[in-house]
């Protein structure tokens, strides 16, 4: 069976995190699309795939929330808790709805102001500089404060690893 793929229908909008036992099943690196293993983190909870075009919205320890999904018409109680625990089903339609309560966490976005100043930063990094020019193709040498007691190269005609002497 299918089910609703976050990072896809939400993820320009909303940030969108792998599950913890995401990496348990798929190994500390892993790459893998697995929409099953999606979650979108919220403010009072979360907001998981639950199969073909169902939802659903884990609340854990916020009573007032838990009672406003409560009283939506388009969600259904799964498992109900004692302290402000709640999980509902809702269709992909309606998150809209859901959203306004629980609240999820929005993706980073920068403005073009932002993206000028990161790029005006680069430029006067060295780093930035060097990545302009061509990419760093091997490792720079930057010499070190114990390289005084022979004469030092500049780093682009430095052979690396650089020998230093212990003093």
């Amino acid at each position: 069976m299918d089910c609703v793929n976050l990072r896809e229908r939400f993820g320009w909008q909303y940030r969108v995190e792998h599950e913890e036992s995401y990496y348990a099943q798929h190994g500390h690196h892993a790459r893998v699309v697995d929409p099953w293993l999606m979650v979108i983190p919220c403010v009072h909870g979360h907001i998981y795939p639950h199969g073909g075009n169902m939802l659903a919205a884990s609340v854990d320890g916020h009573p007032n929330v838990a009672g406003a999904l409560r009283r939506l018409k388009c969600c259904r109680v799964q498992q109900n808790g004692d302290f402000g625990e709640l999980t509902v089903l809702f269709d992909v339609a309606d998150f809209a709805k859901v959203a306004a309560v629980m609240r999820p966490k929005r993706r980073r976005v920068m403005s073009e102001a932002q993206k000028a100043q990161l790029v005006a930063a680069r430029s006067r990094s060295p780093i930035g500089n060097r990545v302009e020019k061509g990419g760093l193709t091997e490792r720079q040498c930057v010499p070190s404060p114990l390289d005084d007691q022979k004469t030092i190269q500049p780093a682009e005609t430095q052979n690396c690893p650089m020998e230093v002497p212990f003093v």
